[in-house]
């Protein structure tokens, strides 16, 4: 899959491809590979360095992210929620600047190649790599068994080099994705932002809800966001991209204890907007936390701190502008 297209397209919605589907380059390549779950700075620092050698050697820029996650595949009870889907992943790859940005479905073939069958028939006979880019904790081949020391150990055997890319840091530990997703769901916006390099967006589809909150004044669009990684249950000051658009507005994450409710329901109130959105995709980025989920004696009362929530987030919101 090359250049893929941005998630709003349907009819061009990024996909993954299998390893049999991708067809010979036609240049040498500097490649590197990985899950790239958040493409958080240390993965983009990975990425830089990537591109500084495609220059300086003058070889085309190749990214090969796999998806779904390996442990999916080969482990789906361990397997973590992601922080990208598919769609982000490639929107923000694609910024980033890499001349051709592969998807490869991690299957049954791919699981059972050992790291040299994957260095032959992946990184040398598909992609035509003469140099390779890692993170200093990649793993890679059949059991986990391959990592940036066996990388090292193969150039010596395969007409490759190698860079291994040291970790990033901050607060004297390394950035990985599985810090993210502890700082996210501790609520820790400001920390993931930080380890992000950018603000953390939830992305999914409006689906029909029980219509409660236009009936209390408040219209809600709700968010299926299929299971990727959520913050506490709370009050959300956002930003939005609606095809296009720019909202601003309050998130709602909870199981609305007002109401008796037991299921957990991510609901967007949009500021100055009623337009019927059934279908269509949100990207909805958290800016701050207003309060944490709580039980009001009332629909009245629940109405109340409703419009002082909406409030805080228009002055959360007019104040990041500044």
């Amino acid at each position: 899959m090359e250049n893929a297209s941005h998630r709003s397209d349907p009819k061009n919605a990024p996909t993954t491809c299998r390893l049999n589907d991708i067809a010979e380059f036609e240049r040498n390549t500097v490649v590197t590979f990985g899950v790239f779950d958040g493409i958080h700075i240390g993965h983009q620092t990975v990425i830089d360095t990537l591109l500084k050698h495609a220059t300086r050697y003058k070889l085309m820029s190749v990214l090969i992210s796999f998806y779904p996650h390996p442990l999916a595949f080969l482990a789906p009870e361990r397997c973590p929620p992601l922080l990208t889907p598919l769609s982000k992943r490639v929107e923000i790859l694609q910024q980033l600047g890499i001349d051709k940005i592969i998807m490869l479905n991690f299957d049954a073939q791919i699981a059972a190649m050992s790291p040299e069958a994957f260095v032959e028939h992946v990184l040398l006979e598909k992609c035509r790599a003469r140099h390779i880019v890692v993170g200093y904790a990649c793993q890679f081949g059949k059991d986990r068994a391959g990592n940036a020391e066996k990388l090292v150990e193969l150039a010596e055997v395969y007409p490759f080099g190698v860079t291994v890319v040291p970790p990033t840091e901050i607060d004297g530990a390394p950035i990985h994705s599985t810090r993210i997703r502890e700082a996210l769901t501790q609520g820790k916006l400001q920390h993931t932002s930080q380890l992000l390099g950018r603000y953390y967006s939830l992305i999914g589809n409006v689906i029909p809800g029980d219509g409660r909150g236009r009936q209390i004044g408040f219209p809600t669009a709700n968010i299926d966001t299929h299971g990727q990684v959520c913050p506490p249950n709370g009050v959300y000051a956002i930003r939005a991209q609606l095809e296009g658009q720019q909202l601003d507005g309050v998130l709602n994450i909870g199981v609305r204890p007002t109401f008796n409710g037991t299921t957990v329901q991510i609901e967007c109130h949009f500021f100055d907007f009623d337009e019927t959105i059934y279908g269509k995709s949100v990207e909805i980025f958290l800016r701050k936390k207003i309060r944490s989920e709580q039980k009001f004696p009332n629909p009245e009362a629940l109405i109340q701190q409703i419009q002082r929530d909406v409030n805080t987030a228009k002055k959360i919101l007019t104040e990041a502008n500044r």
